[in-house]
């Protein structure tokens, strides 16, 4: 900010017009200086989020296995304990088409990361549901694209994974969606497999980012 120079003056004395010129145009320049200033403070505060995470998830819908135990139908397994936060997989009760998981989450949030992977996946297949605490519900993502577990592809427009967590006996990818009512609390987030060709997890690890919201 510009030093700020007072001109003195005592009682009727009479002040030069330039001078006094002077006094406005720097007050108009350090107002609006401080406008931008502000504005630009305003679409920071309003850029800023802060992310959950939610590890060991459970659901009373489909089953869940460790990751070096054999999934159902299948002939390999992962081999580890756990691979970054995520320490099981859930699946459908049946193999093919049903329900994955219901994860409970009683939040507020912008979007909502997931890791998943399939069993001959490459494919799309993943249906995903948000319950609302009052009791309505958003399709969120239908038919959604899950890349295979045992084979690492480039990330497209048609598999769109931010990133992956990868071992010689398997992956993980990181997908995202978007809440469509963020001011409403959400209590459950539903995975559902419809493609009986394929067999997708998901992992027990879920993100939240949700925008800070400033004070009117």
């Amino acid at each position: 900010m510009t030093e700020f120079k007072p001109i003195i003056r005592k009682a009727g004395e009479v002040i030069r017009s330039e001078d006094w010129n002077s006094i406005q145009e720097g007050l108009i320049t350090e107002i609006s200086t401080l406008e931008k200033k502000l504005e630009t403070l305003k679409k920071y505060i309003e850029s800023m989020s802060e992310r959950i995470t939610l590890t060991g998830l459970e659901s009373q819908a489909g089953l869940s296995y460790g990751l070096n135990e054999d999934v159902s139908g299948e002939a390999s397994n992962y081999r580890v304990k756990s691979m970054g936060m995520i320490t099981r997989q859930w699946v459908t009760a049946v193999r093919g088409e049903g329900d994955i998981c219901h994860f409970g989450i009683t939040d507020h949030f912008d979007i909502i990361y997931y890791w998943a992977g399939a069993e001959n996946g490459d494919q799309n297949m993943l249906n995903i549901e948000l319950e609302y605490a009052d009791d309505t519900i958003a399709n969120v993502l239908e038919n959604g694209y899950v890349n295979d577990k045992n084979t690492l592809s480039e990330a497209s427009d048609l598999n769109p994974y931010i990133e992956f967590l990868y071992s010689d006996f398997g992956i993980w990818y990181k997908y995202q969606i978007k809440n469509p009512h963020p001011q409403n609390q959400v209590r459950y987030v539903r995975f559902r497999n419809n493609n009986p060709e394929s067999n997708p997890r998901i992992g027990n690890t879920l993100q939240l980012k949700t925008r800070v919201q400033p004070i009117e």
